[in-house]
């Protein structure tokens, strides 16, 4: 069951940003399912993928909760490719600066000894990271999904989604952990 629901969700990736009446047909059927729910989408996780599922769930008028786990940006933003790249872009920087014969040519001397404060470049890296996961949350947020900072867990009910933080199950029409 878990399975058919995260396919639902992903197939309707590709209509996301097409008008609500344009809803695939098993959305429409999610949506008309019994019961009482708290949101018609939870998706566990906020990397990339469960920020584009998160997104694309609005798209398509669907109540969306996001359970981050404290994360929101996930590996990618949060230790991986954002802060990496920043650590990577002030390396080269500092290289091209202690490069005489490149500056040269450009028409740049620099006098005296090119130095860099390693903690000063670890706080940008960090605050690289911090503002990009500001934003992306941010986006969540301004779109009406509820970002919920505790970690998601699946009871074994394919409708509820337990906050590991403060224990409370949520119900919902479709779970999807990214």
């Amino acid at each position: 069951m878990r399975f058919f629901l995260a396919v639902a969700l992903l197939a309707s990736s590709a209509v996301a940003f097409s008008p609500i009446q344009s809803r695939p047909a098993t959305l429409s059927a999610l949506s008309m399912a019994d019961g009482d729910f708290d949101f018609d989408v939870a998706v566990i996780g906020c990397g990339v993928g469960g920020h584009g599922a998160a997104l694309h769930s609005r798209a398509q008028g669907l109540s969306t909760a996001v359970f981050a786990g404290g994360d929101v940006g996930g590996t990618c933003v949060n230790r991986g490719c954002v802060p990496s790249k920043a650590l990577l872009a002030a390396s080269g920087r500092v290289r091209e600066m202690r490069d005489a014969s490149h500056l040269k040519s450009l028409g740049i001397e620099v006098e005296g000894k090119v130095t860099y404060d390693r903690q000063g470049i670890a706080d940008h890296a960090k605050n690289l990271a911090n503002k990009v996961k500001g934003n992306l949350e941010n986006s969540l947020v301004g779109l009406g999904c509820q970002v919920i900072t505790g970690r998601g867990k699946l009871t074994g009910n394919p409708q509820e989604v337990m906050d590991e933080a403060t224990g409370k199950v949520y119900k919902c029409k479709v779970c999807c952990s990214l």
